[in-house]
Order: structure tokens, then sequence, then C-alpha cells
């Protein structure tokens, strides 16, 4: 089952919208976060 175009399209956005972190500090809260997230998940 598709799901309709419009969602779709603000998926996209969604999606396109989390930007890239740049910043040392940024990599490091995301890694950090990512971590917590994969535990928390099994």
């Amino acid at each position: 089952m598709k799901p309709p175009k419009a969602l779709n399209r603000i998926a996209d956005v969604v999606l396109a919208y989390r930007p890239k972190p740049k910043s040392k500090p940024a990599r490091k809260r995301q890694r950090r976060r990512n971590k917590i997230q994969r535990k928390s998940s099994i």
C-alpha cells in the first residue's frame, strides 16, 4: 500500500529539514543520542 503523495511530500520536507551537525559538539551530541536510541530500542 503506497502512502498518498501529499503525505510523502510532507515526510520529504521533514526529513530534509534535519541538518547535518557541523560542529564537533553537535556531532558528539548526535552520536550520544544515537547510542541512547539504539540501547532503548533493544
